[in-house]
């Protein structure tokens, strides 16, 4: 049974331009006008048997949702009759919705929104702003996420057929994502999920294919931490010619062919040394840069990397390995800031929709931020969004 939401009508915003006539939804909105949700719809049989699928309503709800989590769906209904840019929407309508269509067509709507334009000229703004580093660095990592209640995993034959169940106590899920980090504002360039015990090194190379598809990422560094160790991966990867930093475990198989050069570092904290070797990964016969950093407490940190010693001097690496501290900000934001582990859904389609629609929504608070540059980042644009929602802000610039 289909039911009918009505719409009211309101201004077409521009996704170019900040108008500070419009209100905060508007505005925060503006760029989904840039993606044809209806073409999306259609090809994933949203509405095929109802007269008024109110796809995009759907989703801007499912986005409003992530940034601005209610309790209950009753609140959430209530939310919907008062705040602008939303239809209302019965919290078993939303439900219902949520969990019987497929969720791959918000995933969709999310890679479109990302090779937007403006999102391009966004990354290529944040990255000048590293003047010593001429090249993109995307951070790979993994994070889980808990779960408050069961989540169903329907037949790919039978949706009505539950073949499993996933439990608060399973591990939850896990969120996989390659992200740009060279810049204050990080986006996410590639999603996968799987099950809250699964191995990242798994879910590597489905991030590297979803990176590849963007064209202004050419000569990218991508950073990673121990989770990947693989040395036949990083062989393949070298052949290739793909840059990467990534840490090395200490008891790493190595055979060092050369010292390149030796530094000491020595500020009010003391002195740190670094060593910069050529060495041989394990019995791979292939050569790599390894970087050794040694603290002034004796401690050190191993890196191994491909980027040439004529190029980027070892502080340098250790810098641009730094960068992946972002994917943690960004993973933190994600569940202090957002809906991300307090789904309403029971399905896993249901909690996948929600989860791609909150992703989609931190992309427009970035978004929202390169437009209204706020002191205190992410936490003060979700406040404002979330207090001004039906607002214009003028005096934002």
């Amino acid at each position: 049974m289909c039911v009918e939401d009505e719409r009211p009508s309101s201004e077409e915003s521009s996704a170019g331009q900040f108008n500070p006539t419009h209100s905060v939804a508007e505005d925060l909105y503006s760029l989904l006008d840039e993606v044809d949700s209806e073409s999306i719809a259609d090809e994933f049989g949203i509405g095929t048997h109802c007269k008024k699928h109110d796809f995009d309503n759907h989703l801007k709800i499912g986005i409003f949702e992530g940034i601005s989590p209610s309790d209950s769906l009753a609140e959430l209904a209530e939310k919907t009759a008062t705040h602008e840019q939303l239809a209302y929407m019965a919290g078993s309508t939303f439900s219902r919705r949520t969990n019987d269509r497929d969720y791959r067509a918000v995933v969709r709507l999310l890679f479109e929104l990302l090779h937007t334009p403006q999102l391009y000229h966004q990354r290529a703004v944040q990255r000048k702003r590293l003047n010593w580093l001429n090249r993109p660095v995307v951070a790979l990592d993994a994070t889980n996420l808990t779960l408050t209640r069961s989540v169903a995993v329907a037949s790919e034959l039978d949706e009505e057929t539950v073949i499993h169940e996933i439990q608060p106590t399973d591990g939850g899920l896990k969120l996989n994502l390659a992200a740009r980090v060279d810049g204050e504002h990080s986006h996410p360039l590639g999603v996968t999920v799987t099950g809250g015990d699964t191995r990242e090194p798994t879910q590597f190379d489905h991030l590297q294919s979803d990176v590849e598809v963007f064209v202004d990422l050419d000569s990218l560094i991508r950073v990673f931490d121990r989770g990947y160790l693989d040395y036949d991966r990083f062989c393949a990867m070298k052949q290739r010619g793909e840059d990467f930093v990534t840490l090395l475990r200490s008891d790493a198989r190595v055979d060092i062919l050369e010292s390149v050069q030796d530094v000491d570092i020595t500020d009010e904290a003391g002195t740190r040394s670094v060593s910069d070797q050529r060495v041989e990964l394990g019995e791979t016969g292939e050569q790599f840069r390894r970087i050794v950093f040694e603290d002034v407490d004796g401690s050190e940190m191993e890196y191994l990397t491909t980027l040439a010693s004529s190029e980027y001097d070892p502080v340098e690496v250790i810098s641009i390995y730094t960068l992946r501290t972002v994917i943690e900000m960004l993973f933190r934001e994600l569940k202090q800031y957002t809906n991300v582990e307090q789904f309403h859904s029971q399905s896993l389609n249901g909690v996948l929709f929600e989860l791609f629609c909150t992703l989609i929504g931190y992309v427009l608070v970035q978004w929202f931020r390169q437009r209204h540059p706020l002191r205190g980042g992410v936490p003060e644009a979700t406040r404002k969004i979330r207090t001004r929602w039906n607002q214009s802000l003028p005096s934002y610039g």
